[in-house]
């Protein structure tokens, strides 16, 4: 045994130089001229040339960083990121998979990359000579001639044909690499911070190097879990007037992460967010920006990228609006060059005008006294002023921090008031205005407080949480009608407003009307009512989603009287409903109605939810051939997939595991024959989601005898015992 070790761990260390064709030297002519001054050696590797890749591909403009974690080297190069394992022949392409011949090593301390591939993907000209053994490289900045065309036979000489990656399965970017100055290319290089930027503005230089753009951005772009959104447009200064680009979203944006590289391009990713936007946008003279692209720069993760090719030291600031729909990147700070007041029988409005649109958010943390309007990355150029017959306010005042940030303090000289926001293309309009009385979201603390001038007894309120949605209702006694009705605008990133309206028995609905799924509590004090929004992840001990497949106009498959996508719904109900009976495990479902929601919706809201498990529901068919059923398949069968997201996520069990269990609990109750569990994945649900997840086929609707048990509510309970049972045995694991 020792001997048989002995001899293993010889041919390991050994196996590596084997791959090696011949000890001839290889040499490297880059746009003409030799290269003579490489840190190591060009070298043959399973018939393909390997170079050092820092040396090389940063003498043709490209830009390298290393990530010694991950054990992966990026290459940059125009609006291409290619980014490639050590050891690993999968490269990542903008976000898609893509195989190489052979894979980058580490040797003598260097990373060596095949130097064909890469170069053919960011568009070089690679040939090679066999009588000089020179491999020969043309980058698209080079005119010049090798003088090689007609004499390239070698062990590369087989053109590589790029394949189609747009049917090719993704997988997620690794973190960005250190943008440094470290030009060593050795596999020891940023070890310290392993290679990553700092959170946040990331690699965004402010003040580094007098060449370079500069951010002058003052308030930091939080970071909240939001539904999936859609980039539908990019106003340039010709929309906008401004010296600013507007990146407009059809829903609150996530995520936007910035940084600029080293050739002074600032690269803006809009993360969570589909692009409908493509191409190159206009330029003006007036802003110092030479080209600005758009593209949607990986799908999973969805990530939608906007380039600038900024001109010299330029300054730059980016903020997201209230509502979180519109991204400015301006290249001046905005200017408030104009505070306008106005008043009627009925509200004050205020409206502040800026070089752009101005992002704010509000505080009340004067209550009673005063209320502020905090405005990002702006200075104030207007003065304060009255209100002419206020309603609610006497005067407002105006001042800059010392942060960048400009604000408009808002004094109120009576009642508090309802208060909602409207936006135009450079201006807010802020209105104060009647409708609600002794209700005020306190956007400090994050929780909305009533006052205790009518009588509630907290605990037998009715609680309307649709969810998906995105409303939560509390429905008030017939006392609550002091409190009026009418609406207030919040827009913290968690609830955009706050609604109260009577129904026909005369109950007030104070509705939340929020940018993701939340649920609340409320608590009594001596003076007032409190409810608090919070995340489910932070108050419930298992989250469960239950996914019934298809939906609306997507039947399913449908034979012997039972249709697929409603006898799913029927099943997922009754799951949810034991479910809810449980204490310490909350559960969601993807539809409650009929209703179509795509498969990539689905994964992502189990996401954002940061679900413990995902159980998706279906029903199975079978066929010999198109058109040509098999009746007699039948039995139950469960699907998996593990994610990388999920493996990385390191959860107690699997999804393997977890199949396994859910198998096990519906064959034992069920009686139905053991299908084999199926890895599957490359299914969206499984693949997308970054927790234990599993797809059930409860049977065969092709087959009359099974379709006849899944049409008996019997069975359907019996089965949705199974599944319950099956996340409880999960969660004691």
């Amino acid at each position: 045994m020792k001997f048989a070790v002995f001899c293993l761990f010889v041919l390991i260390f050994i196996a590596p130089v084997a791959v090696f064709a011949s000890n001839e030297p290889v040499r490297l002519v880059i746009d003409g001229t030799e290269v003579l001054d490489l840190p190591a050696p060009p070298m043959i590797v399973d018939d393909r040339t390997l170079v050092p890749v820092r040396e090389v591909f940063e003498r043709v403009g490209g830009i390298v960083g290393w990530h010694s974690g991950h054990r992966q080297v990026s290459l940059f190069y125009g609006d291409n990121v290619l980014v490639m394992t050590i050891d690993d022949t999968t490269a990542n392409l903008n976000g898609n998979r893509i195989e190489m011949q052979v894979p980058p090593i580490i040797y003598n301390d260097r990373t060596m990359v095949p130097l064909r591939f890469p170069a053919e993907v960011f568009g070089f000209d690679v040939d090679w000579d066999s009588e000089t053994r020179a491999a020969i490289v043309n980058s698209s900045r080079y005119n010049g001639n090798n003088g090689n065309n007609g004499n390239n036979q070698s062990e590369e000489d087989e053109d590589i044909e790029l394949p189609d990656i747009s049917n090719i399965p993704h997988i997620p970017l690794p973190p960005l690499p250190d943008m440094g100055q470290n030009n060593s290319g050795s596999s020891e290089e940023n070890t310290s911070n392993d290679g990553l930027p700092p959170p946040g503005v990331t690699a965004a230089t402010t003040g580094t190097n007098a060449n370079l753009a500069q951010n002058i951005s003052t308030a930091t772009i939080q970071t909240i879990s939001h539904p999936q959104t859609t980039i539908t447009a990019l106003q340039t200064p010709r929309e906008t007037g401004t010296a600013a680009y507007v990146a407009v979203a059809s829903s609150p944006i996530s995520e936007v992460q910035y940084f600029l590289l080293p050739d002074n391009r600032l690269v803006v990713d809009i993360h969570n967010a589909v692009s409908l936007i493509t191409g190159d946008f206009y330029v003006a003279a007036s802003v110092p920006v030479s080209g600005v692209r758009a593209s949607q720069f990986s799908q999973t993760p969805r990530v939608t990228r906007v380039v600038f090719d900024v001109i010299g030291a330029a300054e730059y600031s980016i903020s997201l609006s209230a509502d979180r729909t519109l991204l400015t990147v301006a290249f001046s700070q905005n200017r408030i060059s104009g505070i306008f007041s106005q008043s009627d029988e009925l509200s004050d409005s205020l409206f502040i005008q800026g070089d752009i649109l101005p992002a704010i958010n509000i505080s009340t943390e004067g209550f009673p006294n005063f209320l502020t309007i905090n405005i990002d990355n702006a200075t104030m150029d207007a003065v304060g002023g009255t209100f002419t017959n206020g309603v609610f306010a006497s005067h407002f005042t105006t001042g800059q921090r010392t942060d960048g940030t400009a604000y408009v303090r808002v004094y109120i000289d009576g009642d508090w008031p309802s208060f909602s926001l409207a936006q135009s293309a450079n201006s807010v309009a802020f209105m104060m205005h009647h409708g609600v009385s002794g209700v005020r979201y306190d956007s400090v603390n994050r929780e909305l407080r009533i006052s205790r001038n009518f009588n509630m007894n907290i605990n037998n309120l009715v609680r309307i949480n649709n969810y998906l949605q995105y409303r939560y209702t509390f429905v008030l006694p017939p006392s609550a009608e002091v409190l009026g009705r009418g609406e207030i605008s919040v827009l913290d990133g968690f609830v955009n407003s706050v609604t109260l309206a009577r129904d026909t028995a005369g109950n007030t609905h104070l509705t939340f009307n929020t940018a993701r799924v939340l649920t609340f509590s409320i608590h009594e004090y001596e003076d007032y009512f409190v409810i608090r929004p919070r995340l489910p992840r932070d108050v419930s001990s298992f989250i469960v989603v239950i996914d019934a497949g298809h939906g609306g106009s997507d039947p399913g498959t449908g034979h012997n009287d039972v249709v697929e996508k409603e006898l799913v719904l029927d099943v997922a109900h009754r799951v949810v409903q034991l479910l809810d009976a449980d204490p310490v495990i909350t559960a969601y479902m993807t539809r409650r109605e009929d209703t179509y929601v795509s498969l990539i919706n689905r994964a992502e809201f189990a996401n954002n939810l940061q679900a413990d498990l995902f159980i998706s529901i279906h029903a199975n068919a079978a066929e010999f051939s198109p058109g040509v059923l098999n009746t007699e398949a039948n039995g139950i069968e469960t699907l998996y997939g593990i994610s990388e997201r999920e493996a990385a996520a390191n959860h107690p069990i699997n999804s393997r595991q977890l199949a396994e269990i859910m198998q096990s609990n519906l064959i034992r109750a069920s009686g139905a024959q053991n299908r084999v569990l199926l890895n599957r994945p490359a299914t969206v649900v499984l693949r997308e989601t970054n927790m234990p997840s599993v797809l059930l086929e409860l049977g065969f609707l092709t087959n009359e005898t099974e379709a006849a048990r899944l049409a008996t509510p019997q069975y359907r309970q019996l089965l949705a015992q199974a599944i319950y049972e099956g996340i409880l045995e999960a969660f004691a694991v």
